[in-house]
């Protein structure tokens, strides 16, 4: 019994580095924005808080994100896996490490010459193609779980929503595109980071609220049955 606490305990703590990730990341580089002067939240990209004066504050939230989901993925894996099965467990979790990694190579390689287009490509497409491909691939998975309904069709709107906004976001800070003439660029980017991180907070509390109680293991993580 005290080991069975013990292992709730740890995974409760790891599904709130989920809870709390994008909480900090969104409180952290708002207020980078605002104390850095001539900065425009509503024009210009969060990356672009990484190059310049202050860049270190905000390649350091990009470390801090990113080793969250890091973390994360860990509990996803440990409570998922009575839930959907071992193997589904471990797939959503590699997906949700994957963002992890992209974000923290954001930090890594800042969005300026020479890394502008690692940044981009790790740190953009391959965080948010991650985090939309976990949120697709947790959703189907959840469909069929008593209790885990609503989550299923959330994840599932959330990745929809996410394809859509990760199109507008490319499009708006092309500079050569007639939309970046608005100069909505940075809020419609800012607008995918909430919508598509806010799953990974939401995931992360209903993953902490199971923890607490006995869950009912799914078929394939229960073990055979010895038959004679």
């Amino acid at each position: 019994m005290m080991e069975a606490g013990i292992s709730r305990h740890v995974d409760r703590m790891l599904a709130w580095a989920g809870i709390l990730g994008p909480i900090v990341f969104v409180t952290i580089f708002t207020v980078a924005g605002w104390l850095r002067p001539g900065y425009s939240a509503m024009e210009e990209a969060v990356s672009d808080l990484g190059v310049g004066p202050q860049a270190g504050t905000q390649n350091a939230n990009f470390f801090l994100f990113g080793a969250l989901l890091l973390v994360f993925a860990i509990g996803f894996a440990r409570i998922m896996r009575n839930l959907i099965g071992s193997r589904p467990a471990v797939v959503g979790a590699v997906l949700i490490a994957a963002t992890g990694a992209g974000i923290v190579a954001a930090g890594i390689f800042p969005a300026e010459p020479p890394t502008e287009w690692l940044h981009f490509l790790l740190g953009f497409f391959f965080a948010s193609g991650s985090a939309i491909a976990t949120s697709f691939y947790v959703g189907r998975k959840l469909r069929k779980v008593p209790g885990w309904e609503s989550l299923a069709r959330y994840s599932f709107w959330t990745g929809i929503g996410a394809v859509g906004l990760v199109v507008l976001s490319f499009v708006a800070l092309n500079p050569a595109s007639p939309l970046a003439e608005a100069g909505i660029g940075g809020l419609i980017e800012r607008a995918l980071v909430i919508e598509i991180f806010a799953w990974h907070t939401v995931t992360g509390w209903k993953l902490a609220k199971s923890s607490t109680t006995t869950q009912i293991s799914h078929p394939q993580a229960l073990p055979l049955k010895e038959t004679r």
